[in-house]
């Protein structure tokens, strides 16, 4: 936890230019906020210094608020709030779980833990609108998946598919392993504001833990035959696996591969920014049938799309594809 000089540092710099300009109090915030994002005080920080009516009254106060509290002691509201476990079904929504609806949903997600507090206040949020885009230079984007064993779970919150030695994407010359890919109904990404089907997300991850997702759009049309063994092993609980031998990665991207690319984030708590990501221009379709067979286990699970702000999202190709059998 940061000490409370490097708090109160933070608090006279936010407080310092609150008369001039609140823009610059939110670019300050948003910077120094992964300094102190796991605070006991967090999410009463975020209320009074995110927002241009916060006072310097206000501040002085929440900085006597902060001297009161003991060397790692937490906000006792913010403590209250309890982030979910990983595969913690989601039918409970009390305090502890998110979800996509009521108190539980997308935005309430920062309220419920304080870890969680980058779901309000980041800068370069995910899913967006991908509308305008610009030819890029080639990121050098290489996938290279191979066959895998799947191991298919049900989290409570989609139907995730974790790869055993599935292979990997190169961004720029970097490897990310392929970890696992999951579905949200409707799709997250939207495309001059269509909205989609289904998407799937190919979720890869570095040797620094940083993460790259490759996106893929699902329209209504024929049955999606390369998914149908997933599908047709869709666990009903949270407690149920289905094992998935030899399920071959490749054939679940269209044939075209050009892509659009954009510096994104998880599209679920904590909502970690950092993420690269790579949303295939060309859609596969996906029936109605196994659409509805998604739903009747997960409830509707896409995030609603998050403002693009200053972000550019290039347009351009996966230059090489290979596969390994």
């Amino acid at each position: 936890m940061p000490d409370q000089h490097t708090l109160h540092s933070m608090l006279d710099a936010m407080a310092g230019a609150m008369p001039h300009d609140p823009r610059i109090t939110r670019r300050l915030f948003v910077r120094r906020s992964s300094a102190w994002m796991l605070a006991g005080g967090a999410v009463s920080l975020l209320a009074a210094c995110g927002t241009p009516a916060a006072s310097k009254d206000e501040v002085a106060a929440l900085r006597k608020e902060i001297a009161a509290l003991k060397p790692g002691e937490a906000d006792p509201k913010a403590a209250a709030h309890g982030a979910e476990k990983p595969g913690a079904p989601a039918a409970a929504h009390d305090a502890k779980h998110w979800g996509y609806e009521g108190e539980a949903g997308p935005d309430k997600w920062a309220d419920l833990a304080p870890e969680n507090a980058v779901c309000r206040i980041g800068s370069t949020q995910s899913p967006i609108d991908i509308g305008a885009s610009q030819p890029g230079l080639s990121s050098r984007t290489s996938i290279k998946w191979q066959p895998s064993a799947l191991n298919i779970q049900n989290n409570g919150h989609t139907i995730q598919a974790d790869v055993t030695n599935g292979g990997a994407i190169e961004l720029d010359g970097v490897p990310y392993t392929l970890a696992q890919f999951h579905f949200h109904a409707p799709s997250e990404h939207t495309v001059a504001g269509k909205r989609f089907a289904m998407e799937t997300h190919f979720v890869h991850k570095n040797a620094k833990g940083e993460l790259a997702v490759i996106g893929v759009l699902h329209d209504i049309g024929a049955a999606n035959d390369a998914l149908a063994p997933v599908f047709a092993a869709l666990p009903k609980t949270t407690e149920e696996k289905q094992p998935l031998a030899n399920f071959d990665l490749a054939t679940v991207l269209p044939k075209d591969r050009g892509m659009y690319r954009y510096a994104g984030s998880l599209t679920t708590p904590p909502c970690t920014e950092g993420v690269r990501w790579q949303v295939l221009q060309t859609t596969t379709t996906i029936s109605e049938a196994q659409v509805k067979a998604f739903n009747a286990i997960i409830k509707p699970n896409a995030r609603p799309v998050q403002p693009v702000k200053a972000r550019d999202i290039l347009k351009d190709a996966i230059y090489k594809f290979q596969t390994a059998g």
